[in-house]
């Protein structure tokens, strides 16, 4: 039994004519007739009844239609699928949420292109939220986020870096001086928060409920050049990774009674199956070190 057979078979049960069939096909009658009685000789059974010049399946023929479908449909997916990863070759999409972005990737994306010249790196900036989400739709190879419990089930993972995160604000901000910080002494200062598709954003929101508190929110933003703008005017504060506030000599971190600590991760679906390139980036990754 051949592809070829099974496809002429199926057209010919869509039909229930050899000449469309064959019209459809562009291939002659005879050809189609001789591929059916091969099957039949193989199989040793009837697989159509003629009746008023149509063909109808037999009872065979309908088990043999069922089956045929459901491999012609596997066969038109992985070629769809090896066509995919023809066109995707040499490409990697990652999503990152742009506060990591900013400290953990711009150095890591030239050391992985040093050393895998011909692969292009597509960074998507999301919230670790979006990032899942992108994950789970196959949007992305590969995503960065916090992880969670949630995560950890979720998805296959990668530990890349623990950060700590702190409340950071002007050099001419009051709490300037200030050696720690908790969220009850926050109940009163406008805050500075990441849009809602961040993880950070519900992570501080439900440590402030914990306390009883309501944050005061100034603004909500992914821009992280313009957080760090409206914190400069020294009237609010907001939550960022230590990495990146000691990236402005003009922020002063504050941290947290509270040590929090977040553990920063690559993830990728553990259904889906990932391109040669992509594997190449996870492989690097385990053997990168950040500075």
């Amino acid at each position: 039994m051949k592809l070829l057979q099974m496809r002429y078979f199926q057209t010919v049960c869509r039909y229930g004519s050899i000449t469309k069939a064959a019209e459809e096909l562009f291939v002659s009658q005879p050809t189609i007739s001789f591929c059916l009685k091969e099957l039949e000789d193989e199989f040793g059974v009837k697989l159509f009844h003629r009746r008023h010049n149509r063909l109808q399946l037999t009872v065979e023929g309908q088990f043999f239609l069922d089956k045929i479908n459901y491999i012609l449909q596997s066969v038109d997916s992985l070629c769809t699928q090896m066509k995919d990863m023809g066109k995707n070759h040499n490409h990697v999409k990652i999503a990152v949420p742009a506060m990591i972005s900013t400290f953990l990737f711009p150095q890591m994306f030239n050391a992985f292109t040093r050393m895998y010249p011909e692969v292009e790196l597509e960074m998507l900036e999301t919230g670790s939220l979006q990032t899942r989400k992108l994950v789970d739709a196959n949007s992305v190879d590969l995503g960065v986020t916090i992880s969670d419990n949630f995560v950890t089930d979720s998805y296959n993972v990668l530990p890349l870096v623990t950060t700590e995160l702190v409340f950071c604000v002007s050099r001419t901000h009051p709490l300037a001086d200030r050696t720690h910080i908790s969220f009850k002494e926050l109940a009163s200062e406008h805050i500075i928060l990441f849009k809602a598709d961040s993880y950070q954003n519900i992570f501080i929101k439900r440590a402030f409920s914990e306390v009883g508190v309501e944050p005061k929110i100034l603004l909500y933003s992914s821009q992280l050049y313009t957080i760090k703008e409206f914190l400069s005017y020294g009237y609010a504060g907001a939550f960022l990774y230590r990495q990146v506030a000691e990236m402005d000599k003009d922020l002063v971190c504050i941290p947290l009674d509270q040590t929090i600590m977040q553990d920063i991760v690559l993830i990728w679906s553990k259904s889906g199956s990932l391109y040669s390139d992509s594997e190449n980036f996870i492989r690097f990754a385990k053997q990168y070190h950040f500075e």
